[in-house]
């Protein structure tokens, strides 16, 4: 097919078909140091030899001019690439031929990536799968399409939950105990998942909700019941195990009762998070525990368990570098380097919230570490800015700060705007969590020092940020000390090049294991 691209351009010279045949377009966009210079040049190459063909071929070589376009945009970040990209995959999604589809994908991600809007792709993505029904790119639409329904649109403004603390199970007073309104939900919500999460002692339920509505919960017999107010769902009945026995879906008219059916008596709180709209229901047969004193100073803590959690993955690929490096990549490598470590020369069990790449969702993520009860929590991730030259490195906890440059982090790796970011505080800052503010703390100073005793011998210019605190949705209800580590940044050209090299991530995951190590013998 690629050769016999070349016979559809008529009155084309043997030289010009060379140096724009799909083979060259192809070897350049697998180069990691590609110029954007030549990318341009060669997308505009394709894309008039495209108008002069027909078919799939001309389908083809659009679609290719489009893709040199992409990477151009991927490495200067400039918007009139990304521009010329769209109007090329747009092109290309018109015409015949197996490549229409993914051109119309792509056409859906860059749009939704340009103008941070997961609803456009949900709307272009559904449009193109049933113009493509039936296509192997069709169920690929389908699978994305179910990973961010979550993200459809809402009608009227979040307001804030006014959810007040929560109360264990065997004490709750009435059949409707509490209760949150959100005044700005006016339209119907549609029920957009139930996801539970369960062990012997642990539960999260994850319900997502196309926008923010009302709830009313209690005490049942032997469980927790949550009055979801002015939503559209059908009856769901879903078999957990371990603490939670089943959750039950009962729609009645414009509202719908979540049933939690427990094996033993439990605690609970229930909170919300924004963008898109979550209510989420922890159980535990633990009571949540407030912070206890600092041991003496070189007295050694008990850390026995520590969960890792590498961040982003699957269709999530993070923050992505000049050269296309992936955030996601990188977490994942440096965790998988931890991960033995800790067993060898500490001797501590280690989970990985993903082993692979796939994508986990965040809620997900804290309900595994705190099922595995670990005793630390450490989010590996990669730091972004629209400044190339920003670098550094930089460790959060979590706090109900305005500070508005960690809120910038905290929303790009939240997935949410610097607004919802921004009021995280106010939506749970009422709500028994763990209280583990100093100990957090106390470990990302350990982690920031560890980190700039393994990087500067090598790397003098490395500098640090410092600890920081800002509302990241994947330390929310950690029922242990949790940081969110900023290796790098990627977005930084001689930062990424660091990075990409296994020297430098084997450094920053000696520098976990060294922090693991103080902390726990008690510095």
């Amino acid at each position: 097919m690629l050769a016999g691209l070349a016979q559809g351009c008529r009155g084309e010279s043997t030289a010009h078909r060379d140096a724009t045949n799909p083979q060259a377009a192809i070897e350049l966009l697998a180069q990691r140091q590609a110029v954007p210079r030549e990318l341009v040049a060669r997308s505009g190459e394709l894309a008039s030899l495209a108008a002069r063909s027909e078919g799939e071929e001309a389908a083809e070589w659009t679609k290719l001019a489009a893709d040199l376009r992409l990477r151009a945009f991927r490495i200067e970040h400039a918007e009139a690439h990304a521009r010329e990209a769209l109007a090329l995959y747009s092109l290309a999604a018109q015409m015949p031929g197996p490549h229409a589809c993914e051109a119309a994908r792509r056409h859906a991600e860059l749009s939704a990536e340009i103008q941070r809007d997961p609803s456009i792709f949900i709307r272009e993505a559904s449009a193109a799968m049933k113009v493509f029904d039936g296509t192997p790119c069709a169920e690929d639409l389908a699978l994305h399409l179910h990973s961010v329904e979550a993200f459809r649109p809402r009608a009227g403004a979040p307001a804030h939950s006014d959810e007040p603390k929560g109360l264990p199970v065997e004490s709750s007073p009435s059949p409707v105990a509490h209760a949150s309104h959100h005044p700005g939900a006016a339209a119907p919500r549609a029920l957009v998942s139930i996801d539970p999460y369960g062990s012997k002692d642990r539960a999260r339920i994850v319900v997502t909700l196309s926008g923010p509505t009302g709830h009313r919960y209690g005490k049942l017999p032997r469980g927790v019941f949550v009055d979801l107010e002015n939503v559209e769902a059908e009856h769901r009945d879903i078999q957990v195990g371990g603490i939670v026995e089943r959750v039950r879906l009962m729609p009645s008219g414009s509202e719908a009762r979540l049933s939690i059916d427990l094996t033993s008596p439990a605690h609970h709180r229930i909170f919300t998070l924004p963008e898109p709209f979550r209510l989420i229901v922890d159980i535990s047969t633990q009571a949540p525990e407030n912070e206890r004193l600092e041991a003496p100073a070189g007295a050694p803590r008990p850390v026995r368990r520590v969960a890792i959690d590498p961040g982003h993955g699957g269709h999530d690929p993070g923050a992505v570098g000049p050269t296309g490096l992936r955030e996601k990549d990188i977490t994942l490598d440096i965790a998988h380097r931890v991960a033995p470590i800790l067993a060898r020369e500490l001797g501590v069990l280690t989970l990985l919230t993903r082993d692979d790449d796939r994508y986990v969702p965040l809620a997900e993520r804290t309900a595994r570490a705190n099922a595995f009860h670990a005793d630390l929590f450490i989010s590996i991730h990669c730091n972004a800015a629209e400044s190339s030259s920003a670098r550094g490195i930089a460790t959060f906890v979590f706090d109900t700060t305005k500070d508005e440059s960690a809120a910038r982090i905290a929303a790009r790796e939240n997935a949410t705007s610097l607004e919802a970011s921004l009021n995280l505080g106010s939506e749970i800052s009422q709500l028994p969590f763990v209280q583990l503010g100093s100990r957090s703390r106390h470990f990302a100073e350990l982690l920031e020092r560890t980190t700039m005793a393994s990087l500067a011998p090598r790397w003098s210019d490395t500098t640090s940020y410092g600890v920081k605190a800002a509302g990241f949705f994947v330390l929310v209800g950690a029922e242990m000390p949790a940081v969110l580590f900023e290796t790098s940044f990627i977005s930084n050209p001689i930062e990424e090049a660091r990075l990409g090299t296994p020297e430098y991530r084997q450094k920053l995951a000696d520098a976990i294991v060294n922090a693991v190590r103080a902390y726990r013998e008690g510095r």
